[in-house]
């Protein structure tokens, strides 16, 4: 696909395949790096044998799911063993911290970096960041658990952001980049929506996983994502970054506040506080799809969820009718990269078509005169 888009050239720089294709690259490297793992006998060693290979898979694999987590897919049975080897085998050679808790940490990367140096701390911290978002996306998607992926995934966060704040006078290259706020998003991000998992898994206003909460830190994203916009350095970055990295995490973010209203207004019991929830749910959900490449699926599912809150909230048909006008003309461009996907594996098109379908009886009892474009769409 890349070879494609690159002859393409600015004609398709906003296209959504730049952003799994580049994702797919990134996240392939790193498998390929983990198959290339040696294990060699070594009696006499602590565990009896030595790992042989690249230190940089992680890396990859981390950093290709944070353009873009939909790019995850195991295709061997031995993946998670491969997978477990590698992590292993970085966790050994840079020294990083694999059982210590959150606390104890962050005095252990302090006190070797004054004994030390970056050079000696820096990798240990990655691995150590890096090896706790996998093992969040294991948990929480792998083995649907996404309460322990939140758990992974906070503590990550939780690092980074700290990390950020002692150190922020240290320049990348000494700090490294998970000390970046592109980095920053894109953790912030995967944490989020695992926590929107947790809290569908766990509902209702005694979650423990609070929707205020979830709010909240709907908009600290939506806060980064506008400061990254806005200092921009000029640095030179592939077509998919500012994608992967500043508006896509945009439209997560208002898709996130959509759902926030959404289900706020599922737990009302006044019928005008329902309704006005049910338009600020849609409002978000139309902000949230314009974030996203014309032809990404999510432009088009978030369009869908607009339609679903409307549709709640009694809105005009003719309102309800343009906002399936654009719906309509999205599917085809979506379809023609996003045509096999997990969202796609749990009824996306049809729940789509649902409201297609639903546009069209409008537009006949309309022109029937059975219904007029001011009535409100009938649930």
């Amino acid at each position: 696909m890349l070879p494609e888009l690159r002859r393409a050239g600015h004609a398709r720089v906003s296209s959504s395949a730049w952003v799994i294709a580049l994702a797919y690259e990134e996240f392939n490297s790193g498998v390929e790096m983990m198959k290339g793992m040696k294990k060699t006998p070594v009696p006499g060693s602590p565990d009896n044998f030595v790992f042989h290979g690249n230190s940089e898979g992680l890396t990859l694999l981390s950093n290709g799911f944070m353009r873009d987590d939909r790019v995850f897919h195991i295709n061997q049975p031995n993946w998670i063993e491969m997978y477990n080897q590698q992590v292993y085998f970085e966790v050994t050679a840079r020294k990083a911290w694999d059982s210590e808790g959150l606390e104890a940490i962050k005095d252990l990367a302090q006190k070797r970096l004054k004994e030390n140096g970056w050079d000696d701390v820096r990798p240990a911290l990655a691995v150590t960041v890096r090896a706790w978002m996998m093992r969040g996306a294991l948990e929480g998607g792998l083995r649907e658990q996404p309460q322990a992926g939140v758990e992974y995934y906070r503590r990550a966060l939780d690092l980074v952001e700290w990390g950020r704040t002692i150190w922020k006078d240290v320049p990348k290259n000494s700090r490294g980049a998970i000390f970046e706020h592109s980095f920053l998003i894109g953790v912030r991000s995967l944490y989020l929506k695992m926590f929107m998992n947790a809290y569908t898994d766990d509902p209702g206003m005694n979650s423990k996983f609070p929707l205020e909460q979830l709010k909240e830190e709907a908009e600290d994203l939506l806060k980064e994502a506008e400061i990254a916009l806005r200092t921009r350095d000029g640095e030179p970055v592939d077509p998919g970054f500012i994608s992967s990295f500043i508006a896509y995490p945009a439209g997560l973010g208002h898709a996130l506040l959509g759902f926030y209203h959404a289900q706020s207004a599922r737990y009302t019991s006044d019928p005008v506080e329902r309704m006005l929830s049910y338009v600020k749910a849609a409002g978000e959900y139309t902000t949230a799809s314009s974030k996203y490449a014309e032809d990404d699926e999510l432009r088009a599912w978030y369009l869908n969820c607009t339609l679903d809150c409307m549709r709640n909230a009694g809105v005009p048909v003719d309102n309800f009718l343009m906002v399936a006008f654009g719906l309509r003309e999205t599917v085809p461009k979506m379809k023609k990269i996003w045509a096999i996907s997990e969202l796609a594996m749990g009824g996306r098109d049809q729940k789509i078509q649902a409201n297609l379908d639903r546009a069209d009886e409008l537009m006949k009892r309309v022109a029937d005169k059975t219904l007029t474009l001011q009535d409100p769409v009938p649930l």
